[in-house]
């Protein structure tokens, strides 16, 4: 995989004796986290971003994103800082595997109803994401488990028994069934489902501002709906519940309906 480079943008704001730091990257699939003191307001393009009163803000770009974005940042009594954030192109890696099981491909139509029901749930739970203007996020993040192979990348595109599947969304780290799994930062659970027909026993947690990550898979689960969690609080343990070939983690992660790389948040370094 290549190292994902960082990117700490550092912009003076001469009248006011501030300064806007950016951090992440500007790539499809990456996040960025903004702060300075006092923001009046702060767009991406047209839209605007939720800003908390610790002064931090986040945004990402999808898998597929191209061109360019205009970041603008109002300081309180202060100036607008103007950034272009120009997207270079991303490949994905291709993952061909044959002789799978069937119903790994496709699944059978008695299980239709039963999907688009789990569907709805998810639905649900995801339409809460955005709704809390706190930075959880700020608490910085962590790799959800320890060790591990990392068995499928995000971003890549499966094409089962020559069947062209949706591209993975997330990062597959292989461990032993039982392994803990802990919360990548701080945030509220949205959803603690159980026994999903993809995802398995799975959890979706809020971080604020419209971050979230999925654990997909799992075993067991330590936390339910509602419950408030500090980054590195165990969550749950590995398993292999759900569509799965064998014990690992899926873990997801998305800014709204934005496909974010997991492995881009492991670089980033931002303090209060």
């Amino acid at each position: 995989m290549k190292k994902l480079l960082l990117l700490i943008i550092l912009i003076p704001a001469l009248l006011s004796g501030q300064e806007l730091k950016l951090y992440g990257n500007i790539m499809p699939a990456g996040i960025i986290i903004g702060h300075a003191d006092n923001i009046e307001w702060a767009f991406l393009d047209t839209l605007q971003l939720q800003t908390d009163k610790s002064g931090y803000f986040v945004f990402g770009f999808d898998r597929n994103d191209t061109g360019s974005n205009l970041l603008k940042v109002k300081i309180k009594s202060g100036p607008v800082y103007l950034k272009v954030l120009k997207l270079p192109e991303r490949k994905y890696k291709v993952d061909r595997i044959n002789r799978m099981q069937k119903k790994y491909v496709s699944p059978p139509k008695s299980v239709n109803e039963r999907i688009s029901k789990e569907r709805k749930i998810g639905r649900a739970a995801r339409a809460k994401i955005g709704e809390i203007d706190s930075a959880f996020f700020k608490a910085g993040f962590m790799r959800p488990v320890k060790g591990g192979r990392i068995s499928s990348v995000f971003g890549g595109q499966r094409i089962l028994n020559g069947v062209k599947k949706s591209p993975h969304n997330g990062l597959d780290i292989a461990l032993p069934q039982g392994t803990p799994v802990y919360a990548m930062t701080d945030g509220i659970v949205r959803l603690a489902a159980d026994n999903f027909y993809y995802a398995g026993n799975y959890i979706l947690i809020d971080h604020g501002q419209g971050l979230s990550s999925v654990y997909l898979h799992l075993s067991k689960k330590n936390v339910k709906e509602g419950d408030f969690v500090r980054k590195g609080d165990k969550i749950g343990e590995i398993g292999t519940t759900g569509r799965s070939t064998g014990p690992h983690l899926h873990w997801g992660v998305q800014w709204f309906g934005k496909r974010i790389d997991p492995a881009s948040l492991l670089k980033l370094t931002f303090n209060e």
